[in-house]
């Protein structure tokens, strides 16, 4: 739901807050605004998707959670209050009443990945660009934050654009932490299937372990899902084939013959280690940025 709040983010958290409002940990308090229920009711007039025009409105994303969500609507919270980088999408507060749990994050007037590839508009360049600055947020979720964080179901309709189509990482409400930030990573073991459907990562599927290795799997997923109108055909492809045939029948229309030969064989090569089946060879974010950025100068 996107709506124009007026003056939302200049109003001051209500003091008489219900029990429930209070189970946030101060220093979350502190980080992420906490709406009452009835500001935000007034704000956005009572839930109306409808835009109201106006010189003083700020425009936001609105996410109600259902009692099914309550978890993912805690895990946002935690996470996001603790990130500040510009490819992930910044939460702006936060309204915990009772039945009512809602999200208020940055207007992303572009809307999600999956439309764009979708309409075959992007060019090649454009694909570029959005794919680094992915592996940009990937690696600032690994490694910038005290405790690494592992987005566990990245793909296209978790990667928002901004009015410059610039992306940022959306969708942490099954994010996992992970150990601090120079301590030896641990694997985490979960109990329920995550990943992008049909293409859970090796790692997971064999003993039920998540560590930085299945973001960049995922991420793998995510350049095939960019240059390839089904996914379904260029996965049973060969390294060798993939780079030997750059205009196969799989290959978007939209960008065949338009992608220079170096850049397509540094694009296939990150393409094919992310996708490693052992996870000990797939490389780490980190690397796959600075390859992809390498691409781009091609």
């Amino acid at each position: 739901m996107f709506l124009n709040c007026v003056g939302m983010c200049c109003s001051k958290p209500t003091t008489n807050t219900t029990s429930s409002q209070r189970q946030f940990p101060t220093l979350i308090e502190e980080l992420c605004h906490q709406f009452s229920l009835s500001d935000l009711r007034k704000a956005i007039n009572n839930f109306d998707q409808k835009r109201h025009d106006g010189a003083s409105d700020y425009t936001v994303a609105i996410k109600r959670f259902h009692y099914q969500g309550w978890e993912a609507f805690n895990k946002e919270i935690e996470l996001l209050c603790q990130l500040r980088h510009p490819r992930c999408v910044s939460l702006i507060g936060f309204c915990n009443h009772q039945n009512e749990k809602i999200l208020v994050y940055e207007y992303m007037s572009n809307g999600s990945l999956d439309k764009h590839l979708q309409d075959g508009e992007l060019s090649w360049k454009k694909r570029l660009e959005i794919c680094i600055g992915v592996a940009r947020g990937l690696h600032y979720l690994h490694t910038g934050a005290k405790r690494s964080i592992f987005h566990c179901i990245l793909g296209p309709s978790t990667i928002l654009l901004d009015d410059q189509m610039e992306p940022k990482l959306a969708g942490f409400g099954v994010s996992m932490q992970g150990s601090r930030f120079m301590s030896k990573q641990k694997q985490i073991n979960v109990d329920r299937v995550l990943g992008t459907f049909g293409y859970p990562a090796t790692d997971y599927v064999m003993d039920g372990t998540i560590t930085a290795k299945w973001d960049v799997f995922l991420f793998g997923l995510l350049l095939l899902k960019v240059v390839c109108r089904s996914i379904f055909y260029l996965i049973t492809l060969t390294e060798k084939e993939c780079l030997e045939n750059p205009v196969k029948e799989g290959i978007d229309p939209i960008i065949k013959g338009k992608i220079a030969p170096d850049c397509w064989q540094v694009f296939v090569d990150v393409m094919v280690t992310c996708l490693k089946y052992d996870p000990d060879e797939r490389p780490t974010i980190g690397e796959v940025e600075v390859q992809l950025e390498h691409a781009g100068t091609s």
